[in-house]
């Protein structure tokens, strides 16, 4: 048989095209551009917008015997909309192919939420309404309806997949606990190549789904657990998360749109009896392994990851010291030393240096930890310290705006600090800061942050070192010193555990330090 498919070269398409070559089928693949063409034997390729329509459609459906629609879009594009993708398509397809004189067609629409929302989202409406058109149109139909779909370059499994590995937090609406029936593209593209050579599918519809009913909570899950990544799913409103998603669409190739946000909250269910009984299906599970195969080379979100815990690289975190038992020497021993000294000297830079040449030596000796690994220098640790430098300067730029307009006085104490810088001459200050900034790396970011990593997981090393790093701080008598600690701490205890490296933080505190003291930015 010679068949059109509307939409061959997109997800669901390609894989039609495949299930419908396989079978001995010729395939007339319809689309707008060339953007996900691939040339193969009995396929031949014709530029034709089916939404449409015209003599160029009809022109296009010429000597075929069947039409199958997968016209179909997440969000709204530049010259389309649901309306005219979903339903002026579906009406241009019948006007083409009455003037073809072809009565086959097989119309793939979207599976049901479980209980119909009482104001369907634009997408949902525009799908229903196409499906009305294509029962009421005189022609052998077959209506297709599919859950959320899986596969190689999908927006399911590898946007999951991409969100997970950028963070380990997942927003999920209402709860995340609308009924899912995930199905593989290929048992689609199977279904829709069975639904043509049976007649008796002709005036049917049938749910194409997958055989387990997940919640979309239990979705991330298994995405997450495939991926060896712990994740956290916390509850959102689905309206706070569509003014998010609102500004992802403007995104070249987004996350998620509304469209699909709304198919999330409400959920995608179907009766899969139907489709086995007369159709011969048999879906196939979202399996782990599947997830892990359509996950390969998938990058986190934006090409950054915020996550501190690599899964399998977690090994570099159980070769540290075990346990907070540093915190409860160190902290009390780091603000000992800092008063005794304060009564010895007012000199703030050797009660420091002081200080750590104590500090230094007791975490080198007793704290276990990879030293020469997490020191070593690279260029890329180079730039990744000045980049995190110009980050940390934006940050606490932003920061003092805030502390000044709740704490005008805070003022004053950031100026008191300022002129510290000249209890020393230039060149003094030039080499010791470096030492001081060290020598905290040393004992604040490694003995602290990556002790307690190793036993209670990164964000706990990071904001316990932050706050030890912030109670040492107290003894020297400035609370915006005492807040910008906890906030410079926590970042350089997070670029540490996330470089593994404290070279890049010495780097990141090093520029800081100095573009602070010379620049007077707060």
């Amino acid at each position: 048989m010679r068949v059109a498919v509307a939409g061959a070269s997109g997800f669901i398409g390609q894989a039609t095209v495949h299930a419908l070559l396989q079978a001995g089928h010729e395939v007339v693949g319809l689309s707008r551009g060339r953007r996900g063409r691939s040339d193969r034997p009995g396929l031949v390729w014709r530029e034709v917008d089916a939404s449409r329509g015209g003599p160029e459609l009809a022109s296009a459906l010429a000597d075929c015997e069947a039409v199958i629609n997968l016209v179909g879009i997440k969000r709204p594009e530049p010259g389309q909309t649901f309306e005219s993708a979903h339903v002026a398509a579906v009406a241009a397809i019948m006007t083409a192919m009455q003037s073809a004189a072809i009565r086959r067609l097989i119309h793939v629409s979207v599976a049901r939420p479980r209980s119909e929302p009482h104001r369907p989202t634009q997408y949902l409406a525009s799908k229903r309404a196409g499906e009305r058109a294509v029962m009421s149109s005189g022609t052998d139909w077959t209506i297709l309806r599919p859950g959320p779909v899986a596969g190689p370059g999908d927006d399911f499994v590898r946007n999951l997949a991409a969100t997970i590995r950028h963070a380990g937090v997942f927003p999920a609406p209402d709860g995340g606990h609308a009924p899912l029936q995930p199905v593989l593209v290929e048992d689609v593209a199977l279904a829709i190549a069975a639904a043509l050579e049976r007649p008796a599918a002709i005036g049917r519809c049938y749910d194409v789904v997958g055989p387990e009913v997940l919640t979309l909570r239990e979705v991330v899950t298994r995405v997450a657990d495939a991926l060896a990544l712990p994740v956290t799913l916390v509850p959102c409103p689905a309206p706070l998360l569509a003014v998010a998603v609102a500004a992802l669409e403007k995104l070249p190739e987004p996350l998620l749109t509304r469209a699909q946000l709304g198919l999330l909250t409400h959920g995608l269910v179907g009766d899969p009896g139907p489709a086995t009984a007369e159709l011969g299906l048999v879906a196939q599970p979202l399996t782990a392994a599947k997830i892990v195969a359509l996950s390969a080379g998938v990058e986190p979100w934006l090409g950054l990851s915020l996550r501190l815990r690599r899964g399998d690289e977690d090994m570099f975190l159980k070769t540290c010291s075990k346990g907070a038992v540093h915190v409860a020497w160190l902290v009390p021993l780091a603000v000992a030393l800092i008063w005794v000294l304060g009564s010895l000297t007012p000199h703030v830079w050797w009660r420091m240096l002081a200080a750590n040449l104590v500090l230094v030596p007791a975490c080198l000796a007793m704290v276990r930890l990879p030293w020469l690994e997490l020191w070593r220098p690279s260029l890329r640790g180079l730039l990744q310290g000045v980049a995190a430098a110009a980050v940390l300067l934006v940050a606490g730029w932003l920061g003092s705006l805030v502390l000044f307009a709740v704490t005008p006085e805070a003022r004053t104490e950031v100026a008191a600090v300022y002129s510290w810088v000249h209890l020393l001459p230039i060149g003094a200050a030039a080499v010791l800061l470096p030492l001081i900034a060290a020598a905290e790396e040393v004992v604040w970011r490694g003995a602290v942050a990556f002790a307690v990593a190793s036993r209670a997981g990164p964000w706990w090393g990071a904001a316990t070192s932050a706050a030890a790093f912030a109670v040492a701080h107290v003894s020297l008598g400035v609370p915006a010193l005492v807040v910008a600690a906890a906030g410079a701490g926590f970042f350089w205890a997070w670029l540490g555990l996330k470089t593994r490296s404290l070279f890049v933080v010495l780097v990141c505190h090093v520029l800081w330090d100095a573009c602070v003291a010379v620049l007077r930015l707060y």
